[in-house]
């Protein structure tokens, strides 16, 4: 297809790398469904989009009742 980006497939390694999380999560996801994946073969492969729509889906929301965290102001009696 002319003008169509090649989008590189990765392996489980490589998309747990860029997940940052183990290989062995990746595999577990893929193949209970929970990571969109190509399978070729035996082998799994996946898209980087497919990685980003996953990262898109955990997103959490900030709220506006989060209370930050203050430091006791007072001195430490040593």
């Amino acid at each position: 297809m002319p003008g169509a980006a090649i989008q590189p497939l990765l392996t489980t390694e490589e998309a747990a790398a860029y997940l940052s999380v183990p290989a062995r999560w990746v595999a577990d996801a893929a193949r209970t469904g929970k990571l969109r994946c190509t399978r070729i073969g035996k082998h799994v492969r996946l898209r980087l989009e497919h990685l980003d729509e996953l990262i898109d889906a955990g997103e959490q929301a900030v709220t506006s009742d989060v209370v930050p965290f203050q430091r006791d102001q007072r001195r430490s009696r040593l």
